[in-house]
């Protein structure tokens, strides 16, 4: 099915179950993907474009990752997590919008999304709303049209660990934080491959909360941060050594930043 409007693609799901929006395609190729009755194709539908203005960047839903990673218009922090996810020709397919909707254990980009505070535009029942990133991922209901960066001051890094380089990542860990005279605000700790697409330390963003970052102590903070941030192992990487990274990880954040 190929809508020319949202209104359209909205009306095909609910009447045909068992079918799925269709982005890029590059979860259809997953082992793990869902059998479909039918696939809506969101092509048509001019979610394709970025835009970035003095107060916020729109990221469409139909942008593809490589797309995403040549990008002048985002954050660098944004487009090297892209840049560096698995092969050129993933990249080429997979959408932004998919590695928000779909069901894939690993995300490089959505790590960093979450640390810049990102909004997620949505169609919903005849209308377009806006949740944060953090809260649409819990229900993933309605069809994403963009995602919103509106925090475009805030300090963000991210880094990630592979087994191999064209494989997708082991872990990947993002950093974002306001700075209100020169103490940290507003913290999120973000990580993609620890326990599923993404897990967000509570804990470790109230320890951060209100010290400068030189006043961070590298130790605490990633105590605070694997206290609810759970690692499953698979075959290729241990729930220990997913610890391990994750530490790695914020130590080299913190640096950086």
């Amino acid at each position: 099915f190929a809508p020319l409007s949202l209104s359209q693609a909205e009306k095909i799901k609910k009447t045909l179950k068992g079918s799925y929006y269709l982005g890029g395609g590059s979860m259809l190729n997953w082992r793990g993907a869902p059998k479909a009755a039918g696939l809506i194709d969101l092509k048509a539908l001019g979610l394709d474009n970025i835009k970035a203005s003095k107060n916020k960047i729109e990221i469409g839903a139909t942008v593809t990752v490589q797309e995403l990673a040549l990008s002048k218009k985002v954050p660098r922090a944004l487009s090297k997590a892209a840049g560096t996810f698995t092969s050129l020709n993933v990249r080429n397919v997979a959408t932004v919008g998919g590695s928000a909707a779909g069901g894939f254990f690993i995300s490089s980009i959505l790590p960093v999304l979450s640390a810049y505070e990102t909004d997620v535009l949505y169609y919903l029942s005849g209308k377009k709303k806006s949740a944060p990133l953090n809260e649409w991922l819990r229900a993933k209901k309605g069809i994403v049209c963009a995602l919103i960066i509106k925090k475009l001051k805030r300090k963000v890094n991210v880094t990630e660990d592979k087994v191999a380089s064209s494989d997708f990542p082991a872990i990947v860990t993002a950093l974002g934080f306001d700075l209100r005279g020169g103490k940290i605000a507003n913290a999120v700790i973000a990580v993609s491959g620890a326990k599923g697409q993404l897990s967000i330390s509570e804990k470790a963003a109230k320890y951060l909360a209100g010290l400068k970052p030189s006043e961070v102590n590298a130790v605490k903070l990633c105590g605070e941060a694997l206290k609810d941030i759970e690692t499953f192992g698979n075959v290729k990487v241990s729930a220990r050594v997913k610890q391990r990274m994750i530490e790695s990880h914020l130590r080299a954040l913190l640096r950086a930043i």
